[in-house]
Order: C-alpha cells, then structure tokens, then sequence
C-alpha cells in the first residue's frame, strides 16, 4: 500500500497543501516530505490509517500521537490541532483517509444484530493499531491499489468501501460509529448544525435556526453539541471563522484587513488577536513563516535532482 500511496502522490497528481483527493468519494492520500506546523481543523467522522512517519493531534483536553501501524478513527465532528512530527524527503509522512458515509453505515446497521453491537465507548476518537485490525486493513489496501487500475475501481470500489466500513463497524469504536447511520441519534442531529456551520462560516450564528436543525430544543440543543464535539456552538463557529481566515491569508495571499472584514470582525486588531490565539502567533508572522517553510522545502527538493 506505502508503494501505492507514493506512486500516485506523485508529481504528475494534482496537490493542496500535501492532500491528494482520489476518485474515490472521501477518501484521500496525504504525503509530507517535512515536519509541519501546527495545523487546525474540523475533522469529518473518518478512518485514517498511518503508513510511515509519525503525527500528534490534540482533541480538546487529550494529546494523541500515531506512528506506521496506527489508525485514528473519529466518529463525530471535532476540532483537533495537529502537527506532522516525522517526515522527510526519504522517509515521507504518508497516510490513507476515507470519511465515513452515513448512508453506507445506515444501510448496514439495518443487517446487525443488536446483540453483535460492541460496547459503547465515550470518546469520539480512537488510535488502535492495526495489527489488531488486519480486515481493516487490507480493505483499504486492496482500494488503493486499485487506484492505478481505473477501470477495475470504477467496478469495485463502492464494495470496498462498504467493506471497510462493516470491518469498521464490528471493531472497538463499532458502538460510536453505528450511531452515526441512525437518523434520529444525538450524532445525527448535531451532524446538521455542524453542516450548517460549515456551509456559512462567515454568517452570523442564529442557535435557534441550528436547534431547529437539529430537532432540539435550545438548551437540549447545546448540551448534545458540546457533549459531541468538545466546543459550544459559538466556539466551534468562532474555530471554523480562524480556519478560514489562515486560509484567506496563507493561501489565497489576502490582507488581514480584508480577511477581517470578510469574517466579519469589528477590527483587524480583535481579529489579529483571536488569530493569534489560535494559530499560536499573529497573521502577519504566521504568513512570514509559511512563506520561509515553502522555500525551505523547493530548496531541498532543487537540491535533491
């Protein structure tokens, strides 16, 4: 699977900030040749299995660190910071993501006995390794090798995902992970005010309309969130703005100011300081940063021709 990853991570693929989408429907490669910065983001409900190098991503109050071997698996929507702490230009930082499907979950919960259903398990993320989950495993093996074989993916793959997400399903996290293809659970509920959030992140927040979204009431409403992705709504929302704004900035090469004003921030000042807050230091540095990381790494890769 490593030989798959790097063939098709290649430079005749198209890449962002070292992810390469595939054909296949959530699923998606990640290769770095460096050590990262830290990175923020709103994860989806996913599996990621780790094949070389080493990252660390913190989930609220809890640190994780996964190495060649290892799987995360989320089940909800949480914020995380994580930072690639093993890569290099010999040995890169490659791993394998597929979102979860809630539709492909709802369809095979109908088949499980409940009596088959793991325990119920409180976190929303999980590191196992995969030695214990060589079905798993060798699912997504056999999806990403086919990748180079088109015409035998176009064929295939819905059945490999479908299989990778009952092994995913009869596995530790199995409890945490059906709820996700029940239509009227917690998880479910919150899901829609989330896609909302998403969709708008530089909307104001009206809680009544992400409540109703979610069939609850308004106090109902903010327990159920917090209780699943570890932020209230405003939290999360203010998270999703200061994601955005980084890439504005880093990506895209806009002003603070103009970010401000597009976010919807009184000031640049109020806006530098929650970004700072964040991110760990202010815009302006943060963009003097990258842009040094960015011609560190075209330098090694010139160097190495």
């Amino acid at each position: 699977m490593t030989q798959a990853v790097l063939r098709y991570t290649g430079t005749t693929h198209q890449r962002t900030g070292g992810i390469t989408a595939t054909p296949v429907h959530g699923l998606y490669l990640v290769r770095r040749t460096a050590p990262s910065a830290l990175e923020h983001a709103v994860e989806q409900p996913l599996v990621c299995l780790v094949l070389q190098g080493r990252k660390r991503v913190a989930m609220g109050s809890r640190t994780v660190s996964y190495a060649a071997g290892d799987t995360m698996i989320v089940t909800a929507n949480v914020p995380t910071a994580s930072r690639i702490s093993q890569a290099s230009i010999a040995q890169p930082y490659l791993a394998v993501a597929l979102e979860l499907d809630p539709a492909v979950i709802t369809d095979l919960v109908l088949g499980l006995p409940g009596r088959d259903a793991p325990p119920a398990t409180p976190d929303v993320t999980d590191v196992t390794d995969t030695g214990d989950e060589d079905d798993l495993r060798d699912a997504v093996r056999r999806l990403v090798r086919l990748l180079d074989r088109p015409e035998s993916l176009a064929v295939l793959k819905e059945g490999l995902v479908r299989e990778i997400h009952h092994w995913l399903l009869r596995g530790r996290q199995g409890a945490a992970i059906r709820q996700l293809g029940l239509p009227d659970s917690h998880a479910r509920r919150i899901a829609r005010a989330v896609a909302i959030l998403r969709a708008e992140p530089t909307q104001p927040v009206r809680i009544e309309r992400l409540a109703a979204a979610a069939g609850m009431g308004r106090s109902a409403f903010h327990l159920h969130f917090r209780a699943i992705t570890s932020l209230s709504p405003l939290q999360f929302h203010k998270h999703l703005r200061l994601m955005q704004a980084r890439r504005l900035i880093l990506s895209l090469g806009k002003s603070v100011s103009q970010v401000a004003f597009e976010l919807g921030y009184e000031s640049a000042s109020q806006f530098s300081r929650e970004y700072a807050r964040m991110h760990g230091q202010p815009p302006t540095k943060d963009k003097r940063a990258a842009s040094e990381r960015f011609g560190a790494a075209s330098a090694a890769r010139i160097a190495k021709r």
